[in-house]
């Protein structure tokens, strides 16, 4: 999976999907005016006004969309590559690691390591206890 912008990103797209990438440990990739692969998954970062607002994940088999407003400011400081995992109740943090392409703990928090905790209207992206930022969705 590459974590990538729409075409002539605003730079809060930029910073949002280089934190999207660094957080997944995933490659991000400027996309500009290049096509995406057709055996590849990409991360599209989509924005509404020069502020990220979507993650569309496309793929050879489909398309999905993950709507979503950023609630404060990211961080693109490379992250140490740890492969994060998702928890939260199922019935909305299950359709979240599919979309993700990540494992679920199931509705128990770990203390250590990286994880996209889900709960009902936001997603929380936590890095060894520290909450890296936040989508209200």
């Amino acid at each position: 999976m590459i974590v990538t912008t729409s075409r002539d990103p605003s730079s809060k797209a930029r910073r949002f999907a280089r934190a999207m990438a660094s957080f997944l440990s995933l490659p991000y990739v400027n996309r500009g005016k290049q096509k995406t692969g057709e055996d590849e998954t990409w991360l599209v970062v989509i924005e509404d006004h020069g502020n990220p607002a979507g993650l569309v994940k496309r793929s050879l088999e489909r398309e999905e969309q993950l709507n979503f407003r950023l609630s404060g400011e990211t961080d693109a400081r490379r992250l140490k590559m740890s492969v994060p995992k998702v928890a939260g109740k199922g019935i909305v943090a299950l359709p979240i690691a599919q979309f993700f392409e990540r494992e679920w703990l199931g509705e128990a928090v770990p203390a250590q390591g990286r994880i996209i905790w889900v709960a009902p209207g936001n997603i929380d992206f936590i890095d060894e206890g520290q909450a890296k930022f936040r989508l209200i969705v």
